[in-house]
């Protein structure tokens, strides 16, 4: 029987945030919210932008390249949305050359946009300060965290580092439906 509510319930694993890249036609013009980027090698595998795993990585074993991909959140003025950026090696190297001369990111303006506007033209980043008087960011989120979420990669134990946390593998991660073993029994088998 069913448990019916009207409160919305907090995801159990945290917070999420869409990921936006910038877009062919119009640019994307957004806030830094978090201080600094990270970044990882990632695949473009089985329809979807994947982690690298370099033990027994899936996509490296399939003969798929990788390519490093840089994350931050942002925050765009004109609809209110918090979101996670991605963008390239080349394109994050601007954000880089800002935090070097800046500090941190927060609070940084940029405007991304494409070369001739194709949909898989080189993006172009322009970064400057920008005047916060007047506007609340939202908190800086934290970037493994909602990453790991989104790729379903065990977040490692950070209070406890007593606790001994795998490297996650294509083999270790939760499966959200795992197999039953009573739906491979068939009567009259051992």
């Amino acid at each position: 029987m069913p448990i019916w509510t009207n409160e919305v319930p907090d995801d159990p694993r945290g917070p999420s945030l869409p990921i936006r890249r910038t877009p062919p036609r119009k640019p994307l013009k957004a806030i830094v919210t978090s201080e600094d980027l990270i970044g990882t090698d990632t695949h473009y595998w089985k329809g979807r932008t994947m982690a690298h795993e370099k033990i027994d990585c899936e996509a490296c074993l399939h003969g798929h390249a990788r390519r490093w991909h840089a994350y931050l959140s942002a925050w765009e003025p004109e609809t209110a949305l918090h979101f996670l950026f991605e963008c390239t090696q080349q394109a994050a190297k601007h954000f880089s050359f800002y935090h070097k001369a800046q500090g941190n990111l927060r609070g940084c303006y940029f405007v991304a946009s494409r070369w001739r506007q194709a949909p898989n033209g080189r993006v172009l980043i322009r970064t400057q300060p920008h005047n916060l008087q007047g506007i609340t960011l939202p908190p800086p989120p934290d970037l493994v965290a909602l990453l790991s979420i989104l790729w379903n990669i065990p977040l490692p134990a950070f209070d406890d580092p007593d606790q001994h946390v795998d490297k996650p593998t294509t083999h270790n991660r939760r499966i959200l439906n795992p197999p039953n073993p009573a739906d491979f029994f068939h009567p009259g088998s051992p």
